[in-house]
């Protein structure tokens, strides 16, 4: 399995094929070809995937492998947030919600 270098780093991982089911044998975060080479010499046989994943190194060493996020959902909500809440406010200027849930405001 050959990689690119701007791929790396990247999460290997190897499952053996039983009844037509994958069953997860081994994963390993590597960081060269010469990881992979080496991952996949010893899992030979194996079927292996590769995930690209942005890695956090927390917790005393051990590595929490988390996926991107799209920074447009993070715009998105914000957009949802500001409309839900010039909505209510509409609504209180105009007295639709006194009127629909009987506030004495």
């Amino acid at each position: 399995m050959e990689l690119k270098k701007e791929d790396l780093p990247v999460m290997l991982q190897a499952f053996d094929l039983h009844d037509s089911t994958e069953i997860f044998v081994a994963e390993q975060l590597v960081h060269s070809q010469a990881d992979v080479d080496k991952f996949t010499a010893m899992y030979a046989g194996k079927i292996i995937k590769a995930s690209k994943e942005v890695v956090n190194s927390r917790n005393n060493g051990h590595v929490e492998a988390t996926k991107k996020r799209n920074p447009a959902t993070g715009f998105v909500m914000i957009a949802i947030i500001l409309i839900l809440l010039a909505l209510v406010i509409y609504g209180f200027a105009t007295g639709w919600i006194q009127e629909k849930f009987n506030l004495n405001i």
